[in-house]
């Protein structure tokens, strides 16, 4: 469990919901894993931060909202392109 005064670069669900929020908004695009979370670094030589967006990276892989592909290319299922369409 995230304590209440980690900072939000560490708290892997809120990457996890910016994560795919700037994934839908570049769609088509095809980016990997690094590029994309590139987009949402603040800090690239913060390893935890780095790491952080690796984690959510792979948990969104986990719950089925990026594709499964073979490549490190990352991009987001019909499913996750309607949740977030829905949400915003």
């Amino acid at each position: 469990m995230t304590k209440p005064d980690t900072s939000p670069n560490y708290n892997v669900a809120i990457v996890e919901a910016v994560i795919l929020e700037v994934a839908a908004e570049l769609h088509p695009q095809n980016l990997t894993a690094k590029e994309l979370a590139l987009k949402i670094i603040n800090d690239p030589d913060d390893t935890r931060e780095v790491e952080t967006a690796a984690q959510a990276i792979r948990g969104l892989r986990e719950f089925g909202l990026f594709a499964s592909r073979d490549d490190e290319i990352v991009q987001p299922t019909p499913a996750a392109l309607r949740a977030c369409a829905l949400l915003t």
